[in-house]
């Protein structure tokens, strides 16, 4: 029996010996948005181990300025990434956040010296068949058709990719949009407007089917989460309580081209699940809302799904625990009630987070396909808050009510306890900061 104190599942590295592995189209790939921080050389190393191992095939870099300090993150990117081999990294050029809005030209000598690097995502083109390197976008919506062309005429082959989150998907999306080779569907989070209700994939599916009407490529978000509280403009809160555990089914279900997960290192926005460095975390307002918040036990349950879509599965049904344990899994909840006082916090809880949070604990939990006897029990400040009678395969769970106290999950067998977890952080209803981060808690046993 394993006992998981905290939601950490550990730094995954010393792969063995490097070698540079030759340049290919990736096929199923999973990639995490990454955020180009001033950060560490040995960390962003580490970053690419953990990531490699936890089972992700590359970084979408999130770049949003030619600065001395984003150049030589990417640099140290391309170069460990080139040496470790079996991992490749891709731009994902960032048009909202002021710095590089408009014509993409302004990055196109950019991403060409860095397109033919042994690590350079490429993926296959399904209008051509062949492999071509990987571009993507947060943003960019406004850019005309036009401007893509002259970006494509100008680096030669690459595939246009972007991440939108504003724009109107239909089945005639790429009608007025020749130029692009596909979309990533940046809204992984159900709408505010949509209430207290799960993550929907109507979106998703009218993108994929002009994707698949046109032959080009659609790209899907998995997050857990979308929490931002750091100004008075920037504080909100997109679901996450029936989100995760849903996203997951419903990549299998869809089968995109790609999937990328939002993301691994965003700490501003709540939804990292890798690794955060205090270097890159120059916000006091951020690394205060992270403090003790380690996100890495959502990989209990994220690295069986990677096996799982790896192998084709349409289904959640064949994820089970891995290595021979007898069950895996995650929970999450905030440890700041709903409506919790925060009166020491210069920025209010948002609006948002009063309609849509919930007072729950969500988790998921693995079985093997053999094991039928195992039950689940969360506890509340002691107090029994919700139980499962597990099944084979995959389980979900959300219990509403949480009240105060230590957040505890325990998988029994009759009378024997095989796993279990807490986190260290109570929930309470009085804090100095209106944090409503989530408390992620991996466990296996």
């Amino acid at each position: 029996m394993l006992f998981v104190l905290s939601a950490a599942v550990g730094l995954l590295a010393g792969l063995g010996s490097c070698r540079v592995v030759p340049r290919q189209a990736v096929t199923k790939p999973v990639t995490a948005h990454y955020m180009i921080g001033d950060i560490q050389d040995a960390h962003v190393r580490q970053d690419i181990l953990d990531a490699k191992a936890f089972g992700l095939d590359g970084f979408a870099m999130n770049y949003d300025q030619f600065a001395e300090w984003s150049n030589r993150t990417v640099e140290s990117l391309f170069k460990h990434a080139d040496e470790i081999g079996g991992f490749k990294l891709f731009f994902s050029f960032d048009h909202a956040a002021g710095h590089l809005s408009g014509d993409p030209l302004q990055y196109a000598d950019y991403f060409k010296s860095y397109s033919s690097r042994p690590s350079y995502f490429h993926f296959k083109d399904p209008a051509a068949s062949i492999g071509k390197p990987l571009l993507s976008t947060f943003g960019g919506e406004t850019v005309p058709d036009s401007q893509w062309a002259s970006f494509k005429h100008t680096v030669g082959d690459v595939l246009l990719v972007p991440g939108f989150h504003e724009a109107t998907p239909s089945p005639t999306f790429f009608s007025n949009r020749a130029s692009l080779d596909g979309v990533f569907n940046w809204n992984s989070w159900p709408f505010p407007s949509a209430g207290r209700a799960p993550v929907s994939t109507a979106q998703d599916t009218l993108f994929h089917s002009a994707t698949l009407q046109t032959r080009r490529i659609f790209m899907m978000g998995l997050s857990p989460v979308q929490f931002k509280h750091l100004s008075a403009s920037q504080n909100w809160y997109r679901r996450g309580e029936d989100n995760l555990e849903h996203r997951i089914a419903q990549i299998l279900a869809l089968q995109p081209d790609i999937v990328q997960l939002q993301s691994w290192n965003d700490a501003g926005e709540g939804h990292y699940m890798g690794n955060l460095w205090t270097e890159a975390l120059f916000l006091k307002k951020t690394r205060d809302l992270t403090d003790g918040y380690d996100h890495r036990g959502y990989w209990e349950a994220l690295t069986p799904f990677i096996r799982a879509w790896k192998r084709g599965d349409t289904q959640t049904a064949g994820m089970v625990p891995l290595e021979g344990r007898r069950v895996q899994g995650v929970f999450w909840h905030h440890t700041l009630t709903v409506d919790g006082t925060c009166e020491s916090d210069d920025v209010q809880t948002s609006e948002s987070v009063v309609a849509l949070a919930e007072d729950a604990v969500s988790g998921i939990v693995l079985v093997p396909q053999d094991v039928t006897n195992l039950v689940s029990v969360v506890n509340v400040g002691g107090k029994e808050l919700g139980k499962t009678a597990l099944v084979p395969g995959f389980n979900k769970f959300k219990y509403t009510g949480m009240g105060t106290g230590k957040v505890q999950l325990e998988v029994w067998e009759g009378s024997t306890m095989v796993a279990g977890g807490y986190g260290a952080i109570e929930v309470v209803r009085r804090a100095e900061l209106c944090n409503h981060q989530f408390q992620v808690v991996g466990f296996a046993g």
